[in-house]
């Protein structure tokens, strides 16, 4: 589907969501500045990737489709008309994400903070997502311990200024039981632990050092708990310990049974405006903060975004995240939410972010992103053309907001100004809304997640088990890159 013109024409989100295609990681060379022709190119075909939902770690398909240019935009270099300047700008643009493939992009939160190109959702039956709760789960056989035991576990807590009730709480490998996994990735995966001597639950990811190493994704795992560890809002995901030996790296994080905000968008279609705002406004706060700690989170979009227990919203997943005052070009992030200038590597930085969030307004309205296509040379071209079709019931406010983030020009773009998240908070979508309440958690969230227990799994995807004493030990060498991790 090219557009969206009517919601009630579209095809149906559901479908189109197990669909959005990949996750992005690479460093490219610019693009040298062309305009674009309005005569149509002759078709190219190219082999890329759908991507389905639910593990992420599914079967990969292979769809053929051929490909025209958009519109005019004279103002930044895109394509001309031949096939080859065409398949030049894939091979530059996208090389890494038809060539280097890694498995589908998990459902929770290991999230591939590593891999070039990782894919989002596939639809999974219900039944399967469904699991009997009623019983506090016990430990795996097999799977108490991640850690061989036969190498030395170092290990740190984190080092918040937080004031935190589980500053005086001591961790360890030992300390914590396996319950199950709720998410993996192509590093490793996350587990929900339960803390033996507080009977806590956490999720504990665990990542394999040889397959970072070899994924070139060092400093982006780096940067993750760099992040983690130098940051506290109602709304950011809060690391708790870390822990590494000569196989593993180990990050320990508060437990969110409440499930991702795209599982809950998958099962509703689309969200009211009142609730669109409610989950926008406390994105924003998270947003805000990041950047006035100058650091880029890279990643926005509905499967990073998680519920706790009362129905309020985390942001997760920092591997792409980067703490920097100027520009940076790694072309990095999900398909649908990468900004024009970071397809260009023309540099980017905060309002990249920005970008992102008006896309996650939209398809928190919509179902759909607007620039969605089965093929992702042709969202690539969809998002440089700058052109928005709205569904028809969205209104006046909402349609003004999503224009201004999603501006081509990034120094004209909303939230680009030096008061950032203040001048977005100024529109009129957000009249209404009580700041200060919204960061206070008093503002009640519209959907509250169907939770058990605080070990409560039923709101993630089922997971086959792997034990991760089974991973390949990393070399001395590679164990060093992380020896103050």
């Amino acid at each position: 589907m090219a557009s969206v013109r009517s919601i009630a024409s579209a095809k149906s989100p559901d479908r189109l969501l197990t669909r959005r295609l990949g996750r992005v990681s690479s460093t490219i060379t610019p693009l040298p500045p062309k305009k674009l022709s309005l005569t149509k190119t002759t078709p190219i075909t190219l082999t890329t990737i759908k991507r389905r939902k639910s593990s992420r770690m599914s079967s990969k398909k292979t769809l053929t489709t051929s490909i025209t240019s958009p519109g005019r935009l004279d103002s930044f270099p895109t394509i001309q008309n031949t096939s080859d300047n065409n398949k030049e700008l894939i091979n530059r643009m996208a090389s890494t994400t038809l060539n280097e493939l890694p498995p589908i992009r998990p459902s929770s939160r290991i999230s591939n903070t590593n891999s070039t190109i990782s894919s989002t959702p596939t639809l999974r039956n219900e039944s399967e997502s469904t699991l009997d709760t009623t019983q506090t789960e016990e430990p795996q056989n097999g799977l108490r311990s991640s850690v061989n035991t036969n190498d030395t576990v170092t290990s740190s807590s984190s080092s918040l200024s937080r004031k935190s009730s589980t500053q005086d709480i001591q961790f360890s490998i030992d300390s914590l039981a396996v319950i199950r996994t709720v998410g993996t990735g192509t590093f490793g995966r996350v587990q929900l632990v339960l803390h033996r001597e507080t009977n806590t639950y956490y999720a504990l990811k665990v990542m394999c050092i040889k397959r970072i190493v070899e994924s070139k994704q060092v400093e982006h795992v780096r940067n993750e708990k760099k992040v983690l560890t130098t940051t506290d809002h109602p709304f950011l995901v809060r690391l708790q310990w870390t822990a590494h030996n000569n196989t593993l790296l180990y990050l320990l994080l508060e437990y969110l049974p409440g499930g991702e905000l795209f599982q809950m968008l998958r099962k509703s279609e689309k969200f009211d405006p009142k609730t669109a705002v409610f989950y926008a406004s406390e994105v924003l706060l998270a947003l805000d903060y990041l950047h006035r700690l100058d650091i880029l989170y890279r990643d926005l979009k509905p499967e990073n975004i998680i519920l706790d227990s009362e129905g309020h919203i985390r942001l997760v997943d920092f591997g792409f995240a980067k703490e920097t005052k100027e520009r940076t070009y790694t072309l990095c992030g999900t398909v649908d939410y990468l900004a024009p200038e970071v397809i260009q590597n023309r540099g980017h930085h905060k309002a990249s972010d920005w970008w992102a969030f008006g896309i996650l307004i939209f398809e928190m309205l919509a179902g759909i992103p607007p620039f969605y296509d089965t093929d992702q040379f042709q969202i690539y071209q969809k998002i440089l053309s700058g052109k928005i079709e709205f569904p028809r019931h969205f209104d006046y406010a909402a349609k003004q907001v999503i224009r201004k983030l999603l501006q081509i020009d990034q120094n004209q773009r909303l939230g680009s100004a030096r008061d950032g998240g203040e001048e977005i908070k100024r529109e009129q979508w957000f009249v209404g809304v009580s700041w200060g309440d919204v960061y206070d958690r008093k503002v009640e969230p519209p959907v509250k997640p169907e939770v058990k227990s605080p070990g409560d799994t039923t709101n993630f995807d089922p997971y086959d088990e792997c034990d991760m004493k089974t991973m390949p030990q990393a070399a001395r060498y590679e164990v060093q890159l992380f020896k103050d991790f």
